[in-house]
């Protein structure tokens, strides 16, 4: 537990939170449960309120992205706290150092990701809560003057049948609150569990629907300027000039305010800003991927794993030899980056649709020169996120404005800037040469994969990685003695694998389930080559090879059973089979096996018919939230395989809005089956492991029902018959 005492800045940020009724909680660094009636008298943790009127807060450091982890943590409370579902609400908490999400991030920041919303707080928010449900028990008991043994907890109230007496929470809170919190309160045994494991309706499912929801783009608050950005085209170019009076001249626009490599416009209003920027009519000059294009790219990355491939040990006869290629990727969020912000000279408050708050904060010191207790990050629901929001680029932007106008804005990126100024995924090479014996099985492994070092990009430097000449995450499988890369699930003998960090100007970042997202394509795309190379059927190749691990050797049998491997298809028809694991911390892994049906019209044209998928993500808090996961994970894996890519032309992003980056649409949904096996392991998460293996699951189907490999994404319009 933090030694410091209820000081200033804790109260701050907090005493809003606080107000009247019972407060409960628990520091992160130590299990020692936390109270205080009115105002907190320790450094903050993990915090419940609960009321007078009844209702009961949960307050917690997880971002809301649209995955519904903010269902799942109130379900987990109003389990063990006996809560009446109806009252509860879930507020993410202000940036404070307690809020550490090591699982999300080893580094040590305050972050959501990592699928780790429900697994990093599933023993904290239970402990919180049944410590809570003692105190207002111990208090009806001191009430009625009756044995504790005797009070029971049920729906938001305490009974004690024996005197028919009853009372809610919020007529116990004011003396529950003098009481000392028990640190280790019983927990209930899985068989106990009346929520968790149920379907539950989401949280935010009512406000969603009717427009109530409230998200970054939907921040209100008096005295609001609106502002929207341009920036250079090419990475890192500056601005040379620009027609401040052409802009002012149109209505409603106010002011001009230079941001790094680029200018805001600022108005009245989102739309006269917009039409202010295009009269702007902005010049720039160079930056780092001046004359740099998608052919030129390529070519580089080819040249790095050909210069690195040195192995000549091989013999030709029993080497399958392969290369693969990936494009660089946009997160395509419906709610493009958008943040709210006031500074003052003694304070500065911003409204944030962000994954990770460390970042808010750190920027917000360097832009307004102000103290940590003296800013204040509030978290906003996001319209998705997929790993954008873990940037500061626009949160900065906001900052920069409102301390020029010394006035609140709120600066919207429009769907072009969004698209062409983002932190992608990488552009990739892999190459493989493979020997085999006799039967197929591989005697030496050489992989070589050349991208730009994603380890090294603004959201991964520091302590995480260190200045690594190479990226860790590139690579399937424990070569190099780092303790976040996992040994892959397959075993296999001669493994030697290696990256080249490629260095390109193109801001790259985390998309959904890195490095997954990439490797699993190839290491998966890979045993289906070796496979069909042996002559033997895929699913039983790849079976040959978990033999050390069980669990993912059931995984794949099971959807393979599901999916009816093996049985007839109808000509044009094809199944690919592909596993994955995340997250890559050991004893909070998931897995996720899939199996897809593709068929390929007489034009060439794909069409996906059905995915099933088998996971195991340990215990599940709410099935159906899993399964919404996992379908919209399958989609967004599916909408990469055949459509999407980010190119460059005289070092500009070509694509700019739906148009021209095409996702896929309803009519490209296929069947989904989803099943999630019963587990004893923890909850592990489940927002990222689908959306790496229906790639390959695609692509392997695509050769099993053409005879063609697809080796290079997304698949567009490549010729198949």
């Amino acid at each position: 537990m933090l030694s410091s005492k209820f000081n200033r800045r804790t109260f701050l940020k907090l005493s809003s939170l606080a107000g009247s009724g019972l407060l409960v909680g628990c520091t992160f660094s130590s299990p020692k449960i936390l109270s205080s009636p009115k105002a907190i008298n320790e450094e903050l943790g993990l915090w419940v309120r609960i009321s007078a009127d009844n209702k009961v807060t949960l307050i917690l450091p997880a971002s809301e992205m649209g995955q519904h982890a903010h269902t799942g943590q109130a379900m987990l409370l109003a389990e063990e706290l006996e809560a009446d579902w109806k009252t509860i609400n879930v507020v993410t908490a202000p940036f404070h150092p307690e809020f550490i999400n090591s699982q999300a991030d080893p580094r040590g920041v305050q972050v959501t990701g990592g699928s780790s919303s429900i697994s990093f707080f599933w023993e904290k928010i239970r402990l919180v809560g049944a410590s809570s449900r003692e105190m207002l028990k111990i208090a009806a008991s001191q009430k009625w003057g009756v044995p504790l043994s005797e009070c029971t907890a049920q729906d938001g109230r305490v009974f004690h049948k024996k005197n028919n007496l009853v009372a809610n929470y919020g007529e116990l809170v004011s003396s529950a609150a003098k009481i000392q919190p028990p640190n280790n309160p019983i927990l209930k045994s899985r068989e106990q569990f009346k929520l968790i494991g149920k379907s539950i309706p989401k949280l935010y499912t009512t406000s969603k629907t009717n427009g109530s929801a409230k998200f970054g783009i939907d921040v209100r608050i008096p005295n609001m300027k609106f502002a929207t950005v341009k920036q250079s085209p090419v990475f890192g170019g500056d601005l040379v000039d620009y027609d401040t009076n052409a802009a002012l001249a149109v209505k409603g626009v106010e002011t001009v305010v230079p941001i790094p490599h680029g200018v805001a416009v600022v108005a009245d209003s989102t739309w006269h800003a917009m039409q202010g920027l295009e009269a702007l009519d902005t010049k720039f000059h160079g930056g780092k991927t001046v004359g740099l294009d998608s052919q030129t790219i390529y070519e580089k990355l080819n040249k790095a794993t050909n210069r690195d491939f040195t192995s000549n040990e091989m013999e030709a006869s029993n080497v399958v030899e392969a290369e693969y290629e990936m494009p660089y990727l946009h997160h395509a969020a419906m709610e493009p980056v958008n943040c709210t912000a006031h500074v003052t000279e003694n304070f500065c408050e911003m409204w944030a649709p962000t994954q990770n708050q460390y970042a808010c904060m750190e920027v917000a010191k360097k832009v307004t020169e102000l103290p940590e207790e003296q800013i204040r990050i509030n978290s906003i629901m996001m319209g998705g996120s997929f790993g954008r929001k873990l940037m500061d680029d626009y949160i900065e932007q906001a900052l920069i404005v409102s301390k020029s106008i010394k006035k609140p804005v709120q600066v919207v990126w429009s769907r072009e800037e969004d698209t062409r100024h983002g932190f992608y995924r990488p552009a990739s090479v892999s190459k493989f040469r493979v020997e085999v014996d006799a039967e197929g099985i591989p005697t030496k492994w050489e992989n070589h994969v050349s991208q730009e070092n994603l380890a090294a990009s603004d959201f991964f430097m520091g302590p995480m990685f260190g200045k690594l000449n190479f990226d860790p995450m590139t690579i399937p499988g424990r070569v190099h003695d780092y303790p976040i890369i996992p040994k892959h699930f397959y075993k296999v003998e001669g493994v030697d694998v290696s990256h080249s960090p490629v260095e390109l100007g193109v801001p790259v970042g985390p998309w959904r389930a890195p490095p997954n997202s990439i490797n699993v394509f190839y290491t998966e795309s890979i045993m289906d080559e070796l496979a069909y190379a042996a002559g033997v059927d895929p699913l039983e190749y790849r079976l040959k090879f978990l033999h050390e691990n069980p669990r993912h050797k059931r995984i794949l049998e099971q959807v393979a059973n599901q999916s009816n491997w093996g049985s007839t298809l109808s000509k044009g028809h094809g199944r690919g089979i592909a596993i994955n694991d995340w997250f890559p911390l050991e004893g909070v892994t998931t897995v996720a096996a899939q199996v897809a049906e593709v068929s390929i019209n007489s034009r060439g044209r794909v069409n996906v018919h059905r995915v099933d998928c088998v996971v195991d993500c340990g215990l599940v808090v709410n099935p159906d939230s899993v399964i919404a996961q996992i379908e919209g994970s399958i989609i967004m894996g599916m909408s990469a395989t055949l459509f999407e890519k980010i190119t460059l032309k005289d070092g500009q992003i070509i694509q700019g809005n739906f148009d021209d980056y095409k996702i896929a649409r309803m009519r490209d949904t296929p069947e989904i089956n989803v099943t999630i096996v019963e587990s004893n392991g923890s909850p592990s998460g489940s927002g990222e492991p689908a959306s790496s293996p229906i790639v390959p699951a695609i692509t392997n189907a695509i050769f099993a029902a053409t005879g063609t490999r697809i080796r290079k994404l997304p698949l567009g319009k490549q010729k198949l018959v």
